[in-house]
């Protein structure tokens, strides 16, 4: 018994399988493909050392002392290995590239009789293979953009239409970041551009194809970027405005941004970056108020003297829908997806001449 090797393609025609992630914990956790779980080789400290010891002894050292480590917990691998299998029939184990470390797992692995899948190329492989496939499955894909300015609520309408079954890309959920100075506020974890690059694209193939709800962000969303093929496509969608009054679009930041632990010194900071924008006069009284904790206030000038006047709308918007109550915007929403689509098609004549201008 042996295992077998299969391109990244390949991974979608397995019904009952499960992706192991071989690399090291930080290795996962700054990328991966979504869905995998983690049976590392080598822990953190221990993957360092190996890499120093390539980096200075050369590739036949490093292997020695790698085999070394992974061979003191082989009884331990081979079981959680034996456990995924039972629950999920097919393993595909990958690393980096699909090399050393995933050869000679399931080389292992099939000397003890277990059968298990290796993923060619590793993520590298898989990294290359999404980015090209991602522009065939956009073609098939068209875009309902949610514009407007900070505050009404777009990324609540979002999450709202998602909740009701429809099909949605939420890019800043995604990207764990609200797309502005302000962006990070309150959340601590940060996703890497090749993991936001893997979840688009996993979201993208399940959606599948038709009319899908997505915001009209820039193309950095904190520190990724939007993928050039996605970007594309979505100049060409359909744009609607979100609009909300002053209150609403106060309230919702002050919703958003004031519930995590320690977002106080967060946002102080974030008002610094901004002292350029508006001047010391403003900057002054921003600070002030800030620091006497009328954040109604500071919102509120923040909107007026800063999102509002930096505001830049990428799309000319074909209709627009108040969310100042957000469960009628979002019936409205669902309304107009199927007045102006038909079986994935633009159906309204304004929106197919607004398509062929861009």
């Amino acid at each position: 018994m042996s295992y077998v090797d299969i391109d990244p393609e390949q991974i979608y025609e397995f019904e009952k399988k499960v992706l192991v992630d071989i690399r090291s914990p930080q290795e996962f956790e700054e990328f991966h493909i979504p869905g995998a779980v983690n049976v590392p080789l080598f822990e953190n400290e221990e993957k360092r050392l190996i890499g120093e010891i390539y980096r200075t002894k050369g590739e036949e050292e490093a292997r020695k002392i790698g085999e070394k480590i992974a061979f003191s917990r082989i009884g331990k691998l081979v079981e959680e290995i034996k456990e995924l299998k039972g629950k999920h029939e097919n393993v595909i184990v990958y690393c980096w590239r699909g090399g050393m470390r995933s050869r000679g797992f399931c080389e292992a692995l099939a000397k003890l009789g277990i059968r298990t899948y290796r993923l060619r190329g590793g993520y590298r492989a898989y990294r290359r293979f999404i980015l090209r496939d991602m522009e065939r499955i956009l073609e098939g894909v068209s875009f309902i953009v949610l514009t407007g300015r900070t505050g009404v609520g777009k990324t609540r309408i979002l999450r709202a239409l998602k909740e009701r079954g429809l099909p949605v890309i939420d890019l800043e959920g995604i990207a764990m970041d609200r797309g502005s100075v302000f962006g990070g506020v309150g959340i601590k974890r940060k996703v890497s551009q090749k993991m936001f690059d893997s979840l688009i694209y996993e979201d993208l193939r399940r959606i599948g194809g038709g009319p899908v709800f997505i915001e009209d962000e820039s193309r950095w969303i904190g520190n990724v970027h939007i993928p050039e093929a996605l970007w594309r496509k979505k100049e060409k969608g359909v744009y609607v405005e979100i609009k909300a009054s002053l209150e609403t679009r106060i309230r919702n930041i002050l919703e958003d941004y004031t519930s995590a632990e320690g977002w106080e010194e967060e946002a102080r900071q974030a008002l610094y970056r901004i002292k350029k924008y508006l001047g010391p006069q403003k900057f002054g009284y921003l600070v002030e108020r800030f620091d006497q904790g009328d954040y109604e206030e500071v919102v509120r000038f923040l909107i007026e003297e800063y999102y509002d006047r930096k505001y830049k709308q990428f799309g000319v918007p074909v209709a627009e829908f108040w969310a100042d109550d957000l469960e009628v915007c979002v019936r409205n929403l669902e309304e107009f997806l199927k007045e102006t689509f038909h079986e994935g098609e633009v159906q309204d004549s304004p929106v197919q001449e607004r398509q062929k201008a861009v």
